[in-house]
């Protein structure tokens, strides 16, 4: 079990408790004395989008809000967020957001993604991010990618999946509005090391 204080800004200087355990995610995220915290099984988490959204003043970025949020099985998210200005204590407020994201990924999120790879490796078809997965191409705004010819490319706040043979074949996604794209991203890459590999094994075998 992992636990976490968030104060979530200026005007919220209340100390909440994020309690992250192997069966439950428990957030103080309400107000009311009798009734503080959102509670979500484990076995309801569904997905997660996350990211720095930069708040922006009269002329310059002033500030930065840090935002999680988890998605449940029935649709609803759970926000998570702390803001900080004028870089105040900008280490100590990244390395909290860092360690809350690990922390969600070792309790939640590995397992869901085991489920995704399980899924492509025994070629069955899923949707992931309004990606579908196929048993030899990705599928998307009626574009197609081979999985030989697949590549992504990693930005701090978005990838970027395309061909190798054509670049106008193309999609971003942003880690933070897109759902579930940092799920995606890890099994894309999956994907392509799993890819390259097999060439390897074929440029390797004896003639």
């Amino acid at each position: 079990m992992k636990e976490f204080t968030i104060i979530r800004g200026l005007f919220d200087t209340r100390k909440r408790q994020l309690i992250i355990d192997e069966n439950f995610l428990k957030f103080e995220n309400k107000d009311h004395n009798q009734d503080l915290f959102t509670v979500i099984p484990k076995e309801e988490i569904a997905g997660i989008r996350y990211g720095v959204h930069f708040i922006k003043g009269l002329e310059f970025y002033i500030g930065r809000e840090y935002q999680i949020f988890i998605r449940t099985k029935a649709g609803k998210e759970l926000k998570i967020f702390f803001k900080l200005f004028y870089k105040r204590k900008l280490e100590e407020k990244h390395q909290l957001f860092c360690d809350i994201v690990d922390a969600l990924w070792a309790y939640y999120f590995n397992d869901i993604l085991n489920i995704y790879i399980d899924q492509f490796n025994n070629n069955q078809n899923f949707s992931l991010a309004g990606i579908l997965f196929k048993n030899n191409c990705i599928q998307f705004d009626k574009k197609e990618i081979l999985y030989s010819d697949l590549a992504v490319k990693n930005y701090h706040h978005y990838l970027v999946l395309c061909s190798t043979k054509d670049q106008y074949t193309n999609k971003m996604m942003n880690y933070l509005k897109d759902k579930d794209a940092v799920i995606l991203n890890e099994i894309l890459n999956c994907i392509i090391k799993n890819e390259q590999l097999r060439a390897k094994e074929v440029s390797d075998r004896p003639v």
